[in-house]
């Protein structure tokens, strides 16, 4: 398994080669909660990719729950981004309704 470690700042190589739905990700970022600042780790398939407003929405389920999160590439928030699987012909929809 390769794990590929992805630049957030360049977003043109980013859409072309790495990211896709069907994808699964390994994402760091800040979360802050009132006075708090806190590192949040979050491993989820990837369902829809939006170019315009540079947003992906990943899924998955924790304690028989389904959990959605909307991350924004170019926010500071993100840490950290890296490629867990890949699979290259099985998921062909940009928005995966039923996985």
């Amino acid at each position: 398994m390769n794990k590929l470690k992805v630049s957030v700042i360049d977003n043109k190589t980013i859409y072309k080669k790495f990211i896709k739905s069907g994808n699964i990700f390994y994402i760091q970022y800040l979360l802050i909660k009132e006075d708090e600042l806190k590192i949040s780790n979050f491993i989820g398939l990837c369902v829809s990719v939006k170019k315009k407003s540079n947003t992906i929405e990943l899924k998955n389920n924790i304690k028989k729950e389904e959990v959605k999160l909307l991350i924004y590439l170019q926010s500071p928030l993100l840490l950290n981004l890296k490629i867990l699987k890949r699979y290259k012909k099985k998921y062909r929809l940009n928005k995966l309704y039923y996985k």
